[in-house]
């Protein structure tokens, strides 16, 4: 960070109150927690649902902050910058430093798959440029209007390519994003029904996710699902803009002719490349042809492309193959679950050649029609003929009531895994999955 004290007090048009002299100062960082201040950074205060950041000043100011930006007037507290929003300002701050930068920036959004498509995207970049410090990977869920901003924050000079997730729970904040980071490359992954109780239906989903072609610069590239359901809505918002699509169909730019012995024989309009994609499942062939996709439009070369895709390793709690009790293998998909990315997990299981058992827990942010996403589980669970199912949670005993065969719920996970426990053999193959707040990782570390 190279901005001094009034540079940043222009950039959040807010009002200073302190000794006018330390305005002509560097800021060597900036940080939202106090306890992570050292001397000449720079403290925001943000609100949040349980607490507000501003009550946290002093205590920055205290550990060497330069100043603190708040929202709502200290009296006794020197050296502050009042602006109207916390959020905001850094929005602001992250906005103007990531224009200062000549790096090509990549961003991701979608309902399933985004944090495996910017791995693989990731990968590819690495390949290309030949150094990792010369690619900002967003981490872990930092994808929402403090995550981005704070990402984009650790911009530095040498830097050639960022790509990021962009996450949403309601209507506007794609849009908020998308303006601050101002991608090169917008992909769109796919439309689900992951967060729809903040939505009226799917279709609100997708005009939301849309929105990320709303910050494209002019002559920025959107990524577009062929055969989603949303192709149309999603292809009307990039208007203007040129347009690369994948799937598994012949009709997209980027699409699977032939697979032979694990190996894709994808076509593009740079010409043939064989990958093989080391990842279970058909979604995430799919996560690799966006991933190609949106390497195609920074000018890739197909070879650098295969050898990223091809050296990408298992993203953590995403379909992760792990050595189980008894010498088993066990399947993390632990990170998060909504239907699309629970009937993905089925199918992987359903493919497998072993006796398959799969522990389930329930999936969140559903609203009114929960129970009955969960019924529908079940139904799929049917019929991919998985007769060992075991799960936990309330909605969960939904999918359970609904499931053919030897399928038990219980209260606890404690209970869960105790039964598992008598029924996991060598030659088992053990799937586990559930939204965040099920904690599901804990069968996972119980059952390695």
């Amino acid at each position: 960070m190279e901005l001094t004290l009034n540079q940043l007090r222009k950039i959040v048009a807010g009002k200073y109150y302190g000794d006018a002299s330390l305005l002509k100062k560097t800021i060597k960082n900036i940080s939202i927690n106090s306890n992570a201040i050292k001397k000449n950074d720079l403290f925001i205060g943000i609100k949040g649902e349980k607490f507000n950041g501003d009550d946290f000043a002093k205590s920055a100011i205290k550990n060497g902050a330069l100043a603190a930006v708040i929202s709502c007037d200290i009296k006794e507290l020197e050296n502050k910058i009042i602006v109207k929003n916390g959020r905001e300002a850094l929005g602001k701050i992250a906005q103007y430093w990531k224009a200062q930068s000549k790096l090509h920036l990549v961003a991701i959004t979608g309902s399933n798959g985004k944090t495996t498509t910017k791995e693989m995207i990731g990968s590819i970049l690495t390949f290309h440029i030949k150094s990792k410090l010369k690619v900002l990977m967003s981490q872990g869920n930092f994808n929402n209007d403090i995550g981005l901003p704070l990402s984009l924050l650790n911009i530095k000079k040498t830097q050639k390519y960022a790509v990021v997730e962009m996450g949403m729970n309601h209507k506007g904040e794609i849009k908020y994003l998308s303006k601050i980071a101002n991608p090169d490359v917008a992909v769109v992954t796919n439309i689900g029904e992951a967060h729809i109780k903040f939505f009226d239906s799917k279709e609100g989903i997708a005009k939301a996710k849309s929105e990320i072609f709303s910050g494209l610069k002019d002559n920025g590239v959107a990524v577009i699902n062929r055969e989603d359901e949303f192709y149309s809505l999603l292809t009307i918002a990039a208007r203007r803009k040129k347009i690369i699509t994948f799937g598994l169909s012949s009709n997209s730019d980027v699409h699977v002719k032939k697979t032979i012995q694990g190996i894709s024989h994808i076509k593009t309009p740079k010409g043939l490349v064989e990958v093989k994609v080391k990842l279970e499942g058909e979604h995430n062939l799919k996560n690799a042809l966006a991933a190609i996709a949106a390497s195609l439009a920074l000018k890739i070369p197909l070879k650098t492309i295969k050898k990223g895709i091809e050296s990408i390793k298992f993203v953590h709690g995403r379909l992760e193959i792990k050595k189980g009790l008894h010498g088993c293998i066990l399947i993390d998909d632990t990170y998060n679950a909504n239907p699309a990315s629970m009937q993905a997990a089925i199918d992987v299981l359903a493919n497998q050649d072993c006796e398959k058992i799969l522990i389930i827990g329930d999936m969140g942010e559903l609203g009114k029609k929960a129970a009955e996403y969960h019924k529908s589980i079940g139904a799929y669970i049917n019929k991919n003929k998985i007769s060992d199912v075991v799960g936990t949670g309330k909605l969960t005993k939904y999918v359970i009531d609904n499931c053919q065969g030897n399928a038990k719920w219980f209260e606890d996970k404690k209970t869960l895994i105790q039964y598992v426990k008598t029924k996991v053999k060598k030659n088992s193959c053990v799937l586990v999955k559930g939204s965040r707040f099920m904690k599901m990782e804990e069968v996972v570390d119980a059952l390695t």
